[in-house]
């Protein structure tokens, strides 16, 4: 408030409004600072992790299938389920992963989108890798070899 002179002698107040030097700086300190960047890239990791030990598991089913011993060795639909969990163990965890991050992202709109980034990457490798391995065991199932 500032005290003007009035025609009359007396004083007068007069209101100004606050000015704002930038516009967007109210609506930038009520979104706050991007929260999750740690959790996201640890969630990263672990994706990679869980598609790493999907290719072992499917690798040990294949070894055990081929070479175990003769009374042990697993049948094309032991080989196909092994295949199949490993299938699993690589893409559902990326899916819930997901489904999880928009759910907070839809709560958090500053939250980071890391872990979906690392989501997706996992998916693009795990998706065209497991349709070939369990779609080439299940064609071998099916024509009896």
């Amino acid at each position: 408030m500032t005290d003007e002179p009035n025609t009359d002698g007396g004083l007068r107040q007069s209101v100004q409004p606050p000015t704002h030097p930038d516009p967007g700086a109210e609506s930038a300190e009520l979104e706050g600072p991007v929260s999750g960047r740690a959790a996201g890239i640890g969630i990263t990791l672990l994706l990679f992790a869980l598609l790493i030990v999907s290719w072992f598991v499917q690798l040990s089913f294949a070894l055990q299938g081929e070479f175990g011993p003769p009374e042990d060795r697993l049948s094309g639909g032991g080989m196909l389920g092994g295949f199949i969990l490993g299938a699993a163990i690589a893409i559902a965890p990326p899916i819930v992963t997901l489904i999880l991050q928009a759910r907070v992202h839809k709560r958090t709109p500053r939250h980071s989108i890391v872990a979906v980034i690392g989501a997706v990457v996992v998916l693009i490798i795990a998706v065209p890798i497991n349709a070939i391995v369990v779609g080439l065991q299940a064609v071998s199932v099916i024509s009896g070899n």
